[in-house]
C-alpha cells in the first residue's frame, strides 16, 4: 500500500494511525506508548480486557495497543489514563523516559569489530 493511501486511512476514516506493520516510516520510538501502557496496566493489576471495557473499547483494543499495531488518538490515551486512574501527563512523562531509555541501549550493529 502505498505510504499516501496508508497516511490517508489512518487520519481519516480511523479512529487510530497505523503502527509499523503497514506504516514504511514506523519509528522504533512509536513502541512507547504500547510499552507505557502495559507498564501501567500491568501496575495497576487490570487485564487487557478489563482495561478494554472499562475504556468501553472492543476487547481487543489495549493488546493492539501494546503490541505496537495501533497508536491510540489523544482522546483515547485520556481514556486509557482515567480508567488506571493516572494523570496523562504521567504516561507522556514515562514515554519520554522510555525512548530515552532505548536511545541509550547499544546498537548490536556497533559491537562487531572491524578488522
Amino acid at each position: 500500500m502505498p505510504l499516501a493511501d496508508t497516511l490517508q486511512r489512518s487520519t481519516i476514516g480511523s479512529a487510530d494511525a497505523t503502527a509499523h506493520e503497514a506504516d514504511p516510516t514506523y519509528r522504533s520510538e512509536d513502541e512507547s506508548i504500547g510499552a507505557v501502557v502495559r507498564e501501567f496496566r500491568e501496575r495497576a493489576g487490570h487485564s487487557q480486557e478489563r482495561l478494554s471495557g472499562e475504556c468501553g473499547f472492543d476487547r481487543t483494543y489495549i493488546s493492539r495497543v501494546e503490541r505496537g499495531i495501533i497508536n491510540p488518538t489523544v482522546g483515547r490515551l485520556w481514556q486509557i489514563a482515567d480508567a488506571l486512574e493516572t494523570p496523562l501527563s504521567q504516561l507522556a512523562k514515562r514515554m519520554e523516559l522510555w525512548i530515552a531509555d532505548q536511545v541509550r541501549v547499544p546498537s548490536r550493529r556497533g559491537d562487531a569489530k572491524r578488522s
